[in-house]
């Protein structure tokens, strides 16, 4: 039996077929990986300031805020952002008649800066809630509060990261 050096016809035919599929392949797949790259980027990019602003005034619907009665607790330095603890106190006596009816923390330089929302009764007793958030950057976290007598309560903290959590 002897085998010709050369390749036969049918093989450089079937050769040829598949690097045209695959050229064309790549070149389909490629513009949406970077379309897909883009669109990432986008969505980790920070709100802007116009954005927490109309999370605040949607919440205060007009009201100016006390900076008084309300405590925000979080480490000064979050060394994981993936998982940085925020706890909410208040410093106001919680009763029947005056309790926190809605709260709400915003982290103002993630790409959605509504982090959390809670809403409370009376029988709730005491209002105190912890979190962990994930924060992509350094930036200002504020927690927000309507009181059932319809006084609002504010309180922020800057913290700095020391990498992107949300980016993980």
């Amino acid at each position: 039996m002897t085998f010709s050096k050369l390749p036969s016809v049918h093989f450089q035919q079937r050769r040829q077929v598949l690097g045209l599929a695959l050229a064309g392949f790549t070149t389909l797949t490629l513009p949406t990986s970077l379309h897909a790259t883009t669109v990432v980027q986008q969505l980790l990019q920070a709100a802007s300031p116009a954005d927490v602003k109309a999370e605040v005034d949607a919440f205060l619907q007009g009201a100016t805020p006390n900076q008084t009665g309300l405590k925000l607790q979080l480490p000064a330095l979050g060394d994981n952002p993936a998982a940085v603890p925020v706890k909410v106190v208040f410093d106001l006596p919680i009763s029947r008649d005056l309790y926190c009816e809605e709260l709400i923390v915003l982290a103002e330089r993630n790409p959605k800066p509504l982090a959390c929302r809670f809403q409370f009764t009376p029988a709730a007793g005491t209002t105190e809630v912890a979190v962990r958030l994930r924060l992509i950057e350094s930036q200002t976290i504020q927690a927000l509060a309507r009181m059932s007598d319809g006084q609002y309560l504010i309180a922020q903290q800057a913290i700095t990261v020391t990498a992107g959590g949300c980016g993980m």
